[in-house]
């Protein structure tokens, strides 16, 4: 499935969405939040201490779709977007 997501998910970008871990891997969560693909927490938006199960209820922010992975990209709300993150960076 190449295809981009329906407008209907597209206008859920920057929005929270309530998804379900399928999986936990040391590069990042795949999370199920009912969209036409999976999600993708990056292990950049994992604290050390943060908890991940599979079957675990989660809020996360769509973020936005990556078509190479054909994921979408999620973030827990209380993290600061990746490109947020490295424009700060270049400002100190």
């Amino acid at each position: 499935m190449n295809e981009r997501p329906g407008a209907h998910e597209l206008r859920l970008l920057g929005q929270p969405v309530d998804g379900t871990v399928e999986a936990v891997f040391r590069w990042g969560i795949i999370d199920d939040a009912g969209l036409s693909r999976v999600g993708l927490i990056d292990a950049l938006y994992i604290d050390d201490e943060d908890t991940y199960e599979v079957g675990q209820c989660v809020t996360c922010i769509l973020d936005c779709f990556d078509e190479q992975k054909n994921k979408f990209i999620l973030r827990p709300p209380h993290q600061v977007p990746l490109a947020e993150r490295l424009r700060r960076a270049r400002e100190r």
